[in-house]
């Protein structure tokens, strides 16, 4: 065997090897990427709820009851209706929270 065709076979055996090495490393990316994903997907406490003061609770029945003043043109003589339903629809909204 010449020296030429020995060095074109060690060379060919080199990238041969080379190629097999970065195939590996390739599926390890992949599994590492597997792994990652997993962690992405792990769902977060909820935030704590604020609690409503009471001046904002107050601030809210009375916000509502003008709108319900409002669509019935202000007619007078229906302030503490008004102001009863906007106290239970305050206080429903709040309970979702």
């Amino acid at each position: 065997m010449n020296r030429k065709t020995a060095t074109k076979k060690s060379a060919a055996k080199k990238v041969a090897k080379k190629k097999a090495a970065v195939k590996k490393k390739g599926v390890k990316k992949a599994a590492a990427k597997k792994k990652t994903a997993k962690k992405k997907t792990v769902r977060k406490a909820p935030a704590p709820t604020r609690r409503v003061s009471d001046q904002e609770r107050y601030e809210m029945i009375q916000r509502h009851a003008y709108f319900l003043a409002e669509a019935r043109n202000f007619e007078p003589g229906h302030e503490l209706e008004d102001w009863i339903e906007a106290e239970r629809f305050v206080d429903e909204m709040l309970k979702k929270l």
